[in-house]
């Protein structure tokens, strides 16, 4: 839920900041508001049909719709398919590994954030999350030698507090 809500709040901004997005769809920042995600993840497909220009923003918003409505992986594919198109951003890399995260995917996480740094090695965002998957692997780690019956210690466990990278709002 408070996915939901930060997606929205994000929406709602965008809207109000006279973005070329919330300028051609003026219901967007609605249906997000009204937790109509899948009309709101429609708007967006038909925007990234309708546009000739990079539409990296866009997908990248898309993916972020997609989780909100439990579409887990398709939101995979966009970010393994925005990292693929555009390897110099940070962001993708961030994004997929907080769901890697949230799978129990820790290995795979970490990899992507230390692959994110490489974009861009200043990206707070990534140095955080980063640190939060090492120490949490730690932690398991500690707790399987202290006492391998430890439900805790179990490597496949979902991380789920790895901040997410919100989308930029698109400028005239």
């Amino acid at each position: 839920m408070r996915h939901r809500l930060y997606i929205a709040t994000w929406f709602l901004c965008a809207a109000a900041s006279g973005s070329l997005w919330a300028q051609e769809t003026p219901s967007l920042a609605d249906l997000v508001k009204e937790e109509r995600f899948e009309d709101a993840l429609g708007l967006i497909e038909a925007e990234i049909a309708n546009t000739a220009a990079d539409v990296f923003d866009l997908q990248f918003q898309r993916a972020q719709l997609l989780l909100v409505t439990g579409q887990v992986e398709k939101a995979e594919h966009t970010y393994r398919s925005l990292i693929t198109r555009y390897p110099a951003r940070p962001e993708p890399y961030n994004n997929l590994a907080r769901i890697y995260a949230g799978q129990g995917r820790l290995d795979q996480a970490a990899a992507l954030l230390r692959a994110g740094l490489f974009t861009d090695p200043n990206y707070r965002k990534l140095f955080d999350n980063l640190n939060q998957v090492y120490s949490e692997q730690a932690a398991r780690s500690l707790r399987r030698a202290l006492d391998p019956s430890d439900p805790k210690a179990d490597a496949t466990l979902p991380l789920q507090s790895l901040g997410e990278i919100s989308p930029a709002p698109l400028d005239n």
